[in-house]
């Protein structure tokens, strides 16, 4: 019998990158696949989602199940290209599921997104926000991500795939491409600059590393009957803009910040994410604070220009 990698799209990526590295650590045989080759100690077969046939031609080889990083992975990225978005982030996916269905391929893990979300409602006293709560993205980023979710579970609904969704929040940590809060100030104090931050800081968001997700994808791939679940996955805890800046300025030495007061964050509230079930199922738990996840993403940067 021909023995089976599991294929890991988005190689090149924060999460790809660190599912590879944990699979690899665990023995497992894998496949990268990313626009182009990351350099990563593993077969590498490149394959671009707007670009059906390329991935389609992944499958030539011996591809057990997927775990499935690879996407625009946030709203600054494809807000010129809404249409480039939905094709990579939807049409991909299906591309992908399609391949899964005809070939009777093993698991299927979707990196979904809380984005897709939207606004859950107030966020003063309210209850942890369940996977069983509407979708209602108010972005593009999120609408393809709940897209490509609805898609999944119509192929475990319909087509009996082995496929499970987490829903991932807001994910920071070394090798993060797309600039964010903490990069910008650590980078900055790190350069010596003052960070300017366009609005007043009020706004709570709902941080992960990168190495939780990433074991949270794998606990997935290895975890028994969650066929068809969905599971929310962040740090479970809110943090206030404001308060991630003075947690930043406390940790790593001339770090300096001007909020804009008087202006919003663009972007919706959401309540605390219910992970009680992603814990239990998957025995698996948010391991690293964000003061250890800052202070280990600071020394990075320091020797790593990112």
């Amino acid at each position: 019998m021909i023995h089976k990698a599991v294929l890991v799209t988005g190689a090149g990526g924060l999460i790809g990158s660190k599912v590879i590295e944990m699979l690899q650590n665990l023995d497992v045989d894998v496949v990268a696949t990313d626009i182009k080759n990351p350099d990563l100690a593993c077969p590498f077969l490149a394959a671009d989602f707007m670009d059906s046939s390329s991935v389609r031609a992944l499958f030539d080889h011996p591809i057990g199940s997927i775990i499935h990083c690879g996407a625009i992975s946030g709203p600054m990225l494809g807000r010129d290209d809404p249409a480039g978005t939905i094709r990579i982030n939807v049409d991909g996916t299906v591309t992908l599921l399609e391949e899964v269905r005809k070939r009777q391929l093993g698991r299927f893990i979707y990196c979904g997104s809380i984005a897709a979300y939207g606004a859950t409602g107030d966020v003063v006293g309210a209850d942890p926000i369940k996977t069983s709560a509407p979708l209602a993205a108010a972005d593009i980023y999120g609408a393809s991500k709940a897209a490509g979710d609805m898609m999944v579970r119509a192929y475990v609904h319909d087509h009996g795939v082995d496929a499970c969704i987490l829903r991932i929040g807001w994910v920071y940590g070394p090798k993060r491409r797309t600039r964010s809060l903490i990069y910008n100030l650590i980078r900055n104090a790190l350069d010596g600059h003052q960070t300017i931050i366009p609005h007043d800081g009020k706004h709570a968001i709902q941080q992960v590393h990168v190495d939780d997700v990433a074991r949270g994808l794998v606990r997935a791939w290895q975890s028994n009957d969650i066929k068809g679940r969905v599971f929310n996955l962040t740090g479970g805890v809110r943090h206030a803009i404001r308060d991630i800046a003075a947690l930043v300025a406390s940790i790593v030495p001339d770090t300096r910040y001007q909020f804009t007061d008087g202006v919003a964050y663009p972007d919706v509230e959401q309540s605390l994410f219910d992970i009680s079930e992603t814990c239990k199922a998957l025995d698996w738990k948010p391991e690293i604070p964000l003061d250890a996840g800052i202070r280990s993403y600071a020394d990075w940067l320091q020797n790593n220009e990112f």
